[in-house]
């Protein structure tokens, strides 16, 4: 992702608007003890496919929505009756204090504390984006969070159901988020992926929503660059890596393989557990 591309995320959040930033899958009809509603079966959707001019990602687009934008993995759409999907965003964040309202400048957009909850990380994002946008911050409800199930050594995610008020009305909501490590210079990014639909709209939609998720591809070279850190990893201390002869830019080279393959099974995929490879857990 360029450095400009990341100066301006919190303005694409905000065009997508506030109550659109983050993911979908099921949507949350009730409490939850942790656990996802059941997810309608979207094979029957139509979608028509939809390339970004950059070729970084491609998605389906269902008739009646549109695409309103796509670069560097971002997809971002809008349907016909106020729903909003919004794909591969990711943010560098400075491990520091929160400060609502507070931007910092160049690629690092804001600074939040690392040893924040996942839980606390994404309110903090949903407060960012409404001050960004000029909205009043939205009462949210988080109905469940689940962890996915990845190692914390690659990313901590969760997905986030719940149902929130705002300028749009009632929506339904649910969020795939992850906050990936801290790196030696102090930074760390955060990844979503977001849908929200008006409350009356939810039931009939959720197939819709889950079929342009599962139809959402990026293509090798910008997986790997969404999920670089900002500065390369070095190889743990007393070795020149876990291979022998391995040098530091080959360790960083390996761990980016390594953290955009799981990255791309474990949470844009969904993948079960199993299927992913040992070093993702």
């Amino acid at each position: 992702m360029s450095m400009h591309a990341n100066r301006n995320l919190l303005r694409i959040m905000s065009a997508a608007s506030v109550l659109g930033l983050l993911s979908i899958g099921a949507f949350a009809q009730g409490p939850s003890q942790g656990t996802a509603q059941p997810k309608p079966a979207a094979s029957a959707v139509q979608l028509t496919p939809y390339t970004a001019p950059d070729n970084s990602a491609t998605v389906g687009v269902p008739a009646g929505w549109k695409v309103t934008k796509g670069l560097n993995a971002v997809i971002q759409m809008s349907g016909p009756q106020g729903e909003s999907i919004s794909l591969g965003n990711g943010l560098f964040v400075r491990n520091g204090p929160f400060q609502l309202g507070h931007k910092l400048t160049g690629t690092v957009s804001l600074s939040m504390p690392f040893q924040a909850t996942l839980s606390q990380k994404y309110s903090m994002i949903w407060q960012e984006a409404a001050v960004e946008a000029g909205q009043g911050q939205p009462q949210i409800n988080i109905i469940s969070a689940t962890p996915i199930g990845i190692g914390k050594s690659v990313a901590e995610c969760g997905v986030f159901l719940g149902s929130m008020t705002g300028p749009q009305g009632g929506m339904k909501f649910e969020s795939r988020f992850c906050s990936l490590p801290l790196d030696s210079a102090g930074v760390f990014k955060l990844f979503w992926e977001s849908a929200s639909i008006p409350d009356k709209l939810a039931a009939q939609e959720r197939a819709t929503a889950e079929a342009v998720m599962a139809s959402y591809h990026i293509s090798p070279a910008s997986l790997k660059l969404l999920f670089q850190p900002l500065t390369p990893p070095m190889p743990p201390p007393g070795r020149a890596g876990s291979s022998a002869g391995e040098s530091s830019a080959m360790y960083a080279a390996r761990m980016a393989n390594q953290t955009s393959t799981c990255m791309d099974l474990g949470v844009i995929r969904e993948e079960p557990d199993w299927k992913l490879p040992s070093y993702c857990h």
